[in-house]
C-alpha cells in the first residue's frame, strides 16, 4: 500500500504556504520569526505497543533534515579519549560539542543547564555502547523536548560515514501509545523535497510497525503551532454489525416494538393485581364458616 501523491503534495504546499504565512504575520512582534519550524509526520495505530524501544529505528529521507549549519551534539562513555580523538580528526562541521556520560550527570545536572544544553543542539547522537544507561541519565527535560539522542557506532572501520548516516536519517521510536510523531521535514524545504521525504519515510516505518499498514489507523503532518493535515485514512478492515457484542451501537425500537412492550406490561399489571386479591381454599371457608355463625346469630 502506497500513499496518494497528489494528496501528500497538496498536503504539504499548504502546509508550508501556512508556516510562511504565520511567520510574516509574526515578523514585527517576534524577534525569532525568522527560525524554520520542524515538520512532523503523525501516525496513529489502532492496536497499542507492548513494548517500549530505547533504541530507535534508522530512517533514511531524500532530503535531510541537517547539514553543515546545524548543531550536533555527541555524548560518549567516560574515559573515551580514543574514539573523542578519531571524531576530531573527522573535521566535521556540524559535530559542536561532545559530552561525556560523567560530564552530563555532573556538569549538566543542574535544570538551567541540562535546558541550554538541549536548546543549543538540533540534534543529540550517542554511543550506542550508552544507550540503555541514557533515560536515567537524561531525565525529564529531554524526554519533553523530544531530542533523544539517536545512537552511532563509535567503533566502525568508517566512522566518517557511519556518522554522515547518522545525520541523513530520522529517527521512529515507538510509543506505548496509539500516535507517534516523527521529524519528517522542515519549513524551508521546497514542497517536492518534503513530500518525497514524507512518501519514503512512511513506507520504511509501516514495516516497522506490528502488522504493518493494517494497523495504521491514519497519517497526518503538522508543525509546531499547525493544526494536523490528514494524509491518509484508513476503515475497518471487518464490517461491524449494528447490535452486534462489542459494536456499541444501539438500535432505536420501531412502533410495533413499543405497542408490545405496552400490551405485555399491562398483560403483567393484571396478573399482579388478579395475584393479590386471589384468596386461599383455607381463607374462604374460615370466610364462610364466620358468615354462617353471623347468620345464626
Amino acid at each position: 500500500m502506497t500513499l496518494n501523491h497528489d494528496l501528500v503534495v497538496k498536503a504539504s504546499t499548504s502546509l508550508l504556504k501556512y508556516a510562511k504565512k504565520q511567520q510574516e504575520s509574526e515578523e514585527p512582534t517576534n524577534l525569532l520569526a525568522d527560525e524554520e519550524q520542524v515538520v512532523h509526520l503523525i501516525i496513529s495505530v489502532r492496536k497499542l505497543a507492548t513494548k517500549m524501544r530505547h533504541k530507535p529505528y534508522r530512517i533514511p529521507l531524500h532530503a535531510p533534515l541537517y547539514d553543515e549549519s546545524s548543531s550536533v551534539c555527541l555524548i560518549t562513555k567516560n574515559n573515551d579519549e580514543a574514539h573523542v580523538e578519531r571524531l576530531n580528526n573527522l573535521k566535521m562541521p556540524q559535530i559542536k560539542e561532545i559530552v561525556t556520560m560523567l560530564q552530563l550527570r555532573t556538569d549538566y545536572k543542574a535544570y538551567e543547564a541540562r535546558r541550554l544544553l538541549i536548546s543549543t543542539h538540533d540534534l543529540f547522537l550517542t554511543d550506542d555502547r550508552v544507550v540503555n544507561s541514557l533515560p536515567e541519565a537524561l531525565g525529564v527535560k529531554f524526554f519533553k523536548s523530544k531530542k533523544l539522542p539517536a545512537p552511532v557506532n563509535l567503533k566502525a572501520s568508517n566512522l566518517k560515514e557511519e556518522m554522515s548516516r547518522a545525520l541523513s536519517c530520522t529517527y521512529f521510536r515507538p510509543t506505548k501509545g496509539t500516535c507517534n510523531a516523527i521529524k519528517i521535514g522542515m519549513t524551508s524545504m521546497s514542497a517536492s523535497d518534503l513530500a518525497k521525504n514524507i512518501e519514503v519515510a512512511t513506507e520504511l516505518i509501516a514495516k516497522r510497525i506490528p502488522k504493518g499498514w493494517d494497523n495504521i489507523q491514519s497519517i497526518g503532518i503538522k508543525t509546531e503551532t499547525s493544526l494536523t493535515l490528514p494524509i491518509y485514512s484508513s476503515l475497518p478492515s471487518a464490517p461491524i454489525a449494528i447490535g452486534a457484542p462489542g459494536s456499541h451501537i444501539e438500535t432505536m425500537p420501531s412502533a410495533d416494538t413499543k405497542i408490545e412492550d405496552k400490551e405485555e406490561e399491562k398483560t403483567e399489571s393484571k396478573k399482579r393485581k388478579s395475584k393479590k386479591t386471589r384468596s386461599s381454599p383455607e381463607e374462604l371457608v374460615k370466610a364462610f364458616a364466620k358468615k354462617r355463625a353471623t347468620v345464626k346469630v
